[in-house]
């Protein structure tokens, strides 16, 4: 399971050993360029650079308009995605929709206020699970949804709240991960320059769980 396809994500998953080639779902949490925009590379080396061969689908799963990008990135780059050897399927998801990715284990969504489709991801398998929040403002109906996750996975994009502008601030993470009540919390997509010592102590004056800062490369076991 991958979510988003943002800057080095194919270089860095064969960078990191990560078994791309294995992979059975894509979530896109909405269509901006820094979540989608090698969605098309992803494809790109399925179709031309595995070195094994698969049979089972590569499913995509995002916002609606999903199989609409799809189409036009295969139309307009020429990836010629009907020879590949394995089928994709592309799954549209409107808000509280829930879909099971293998038995026992599901992937449920919810709007936030960030563009008219965007989405958050939870996903859950027995007692864990870990919540994305993809690119949000703050949401009380978000950190609801997020309630009594193992791992909070959370976009920080400025220091301090930009009012009108719909993305998270230092503190509005630390109130959304503890309005979730989320054991872990990984911050990630700054636009501002990180001390990860400082911001990690920011983060702690509003939230009392554990705060990682998210790097490329970091692997969790939840």
């Amino acid at each position: 399971m991958m979510i988003d396809c943002g800057a080095g994500t194919v270089h860095a998953l064969a960078r990191y050993g990560l078994p791309w080639e294995r992979m059975t779902h894509v979530f896109v949490s909405h269509f901006h360029a820094d979540h989608v925009g090698e969605l098309a590379s992803l494809l790109f080396a399925f179709k031309w650079g595995m070195k094994t061969t698969r049979g089972e689908p590569l499913t995509l799963l995002g916002p609606i308009g999903l199989e609409r990008l799809v189409a036009d990135l295969d139309h307009a780059l020429g990836l010629r995605l009907g020879e590949l050897r394995f089928p994709i399927q592309c799954r549209e998801l409107a808000p509280a929709e829930r879909h099971e990715l293998a038995p026992g284990c599901t992937l449920s969504v919810a709007k936030t206020p960030h563009t008219w489709n965007s989405l958050a991801v939870r996903i859950d398998e027995g007692s864990r699970s870990i919540c994305y929040t993809g690119d949000t403002g703050y949401s009380d109906e978000v950190g609801i949804f997020f309630d009594g996750t193992d791992l909070m996975i959370s976009e920080c994009s400025f220091e301090e709240p930009k009012p009108g502008v719909p993305h998270l601030s230092i503190s509005e993470v630390a109130m959304m991960a503890r309005q979730a009540r989320a054991a872990r919390l990984v911050v990630t997509h700054f636009y501002f320059d990180v001390d990860e010592a400082v911001l990690a102590d920011q983060l702690r004056l509003g939230y009392s769980g554990q705060v990682l800062i998210g790097t490329d490369g970091l692997v969790l076991e939840v």
